[in-house]
């Protein structure tokens, strides 16, 4: 394999020269020079490292992006997202799986860092721990020094260019139409608690309630962490209780599909016994049964668009101010109808 300085003996120039000549650097070299350079490079098949062009002009065409959960269809929509754009402007995306632990999200960060990654992308929600804000706020100060830029798919406690969902309106798109089909006792499974996402979605219930004028039961507001298995919990906890909704609002698909399978083996239907309805409306939400009434948010084009900014804010053409908030829609499907006299549950 040639080597760099194989270019430049038989070209019968310096080094430097041959690497900015093959990095497109803005160094002027003569015209003459230059074809000569090239012409070895071709005769002697050489391929410069992408690392190495790196060191010169500071671009690597890496992107970091630092996701809760690999497995949750949820993510998957959005580094499609990333990845498709990314792939349309030359950038490789290195996908980092944090399980929204904060010592893993860091080590991730710092090892982007290492890498000299051009910009890192949050996608989800942003984590609620004092400790953790004070490290990745000097981790990032390290990024921007090296005007690396940062972009979040949610609302996150540091700086950074959001891309966000009315997660609140979302969730109270939700209640509001279980309210439409005369539901009253509506129960909410809410996400992990350290989640700003899970916050402003709780916050969307309550405000459904108030704007309603319906009471806050707190043995309706069920603990989940946006697995399926959180909703198979949250059936269980349904089941048990003496005084039971009508009505179940998860505060995304994979709840909702594991509540709607637990309260099934508890001898329930949906929605006959009970009207359930996510958010996110990831693709299995079309094919469980019954087929989930949703919230759905633009996961793909958020990461898209999330990608998108990240080139525009590395160019100068955006800064972190201009947020940017995506549309969602109520999909309805038929887990969810009109509401009836539980008293015999």
């Amino acid at each position: 394999m040639a080597l760099i300085t194989d270019v430049a003996k038989m070209a019968n120039v310096s080094i430097a020269t041959v690497s900015r000549v093959l990095s497109g650097s803005s160094h002027p070299v003569n015209e003459e020079t230059r074809v000569r350079v090239l012409e070895a490079a071709r005769t002697l098949n050489y391929s410069p490292s992408a690392l190495a062009q790196a060191m010169v002009t500071r671009d690597t065409h890496i992107v970091g992006v630092i996701i809760g959960d690999a497995m949750d269809p949820y993510f998957a929509a959005i580094v499609r997202g990333v990845e498709d754009v990314a792939r349309k402007h030359g950038y490789l995306v290195i996908v980092c799986n944090s399980d929204r632990v904060p010592a893993i999200e860091l080590q991730y960060l710092n090892t982007l860092n290492d890498y000299r990654v051009d910009g890192v992308i949050f996608a989800g929600g942003g984590l609620v721990d004092k400790d953790y804000l004070r490290q990745i706020s000097l981790a990032l100060e390290v990024f921007h020094e090296r005007e690396a830029v940062c972009v979040s798919l949610g609302k996150h406690l540091f700086p950074s260019l959001p891309i966000l969902i009315d997660n609140e309106q979302a969730v109270e798109d939700a209640v509001n139409h279980l309210v439409t089909l005369s539901h009253t006792q509506i129960a909410y499974i809410s996400g992990p608690s350290l989640l700003t996402t899970a916050e402003l979605r709780l916050n969307g219930y309550k405000a459904a309630l108030a704007r309603h004028g319906l009471n806050l039961n707190p043995e309706f507001v069920l603990s989940g962490d946006y697995t399926y298995e959180a909703g198979l919990k949250a059936a269980r906890a349904i089941d048990a209780l003496v005084d039971k909704p009508t009505a179940v609002t998860a505060s995304n698909d994979l709840m909702a599909i594991g509540c709607i399978v637990g309260l099934k083996e508890f001898g329930y239907e949906v929605p006959k016994d009970f009207s359930v309805i996510g958010l996110d409306d990831i693709a299995i939400a079309q094919v469980v049964d019954p087929p989930l009434t949703t919230v759905s948010l633009p996961l793909y084009d958020l990461g898209a668009m999330g990608m998108e900014s990240l080139i525009r804010l590395r160019n100068g053409e955006m800064s972190i101010n201009d947020a940017v908030t995506l549309p969602h829609h109520l999909v309805v499907r038929k887990s969810t109808a009109s509401a009836r006299d539980t008293a015999r549950l």
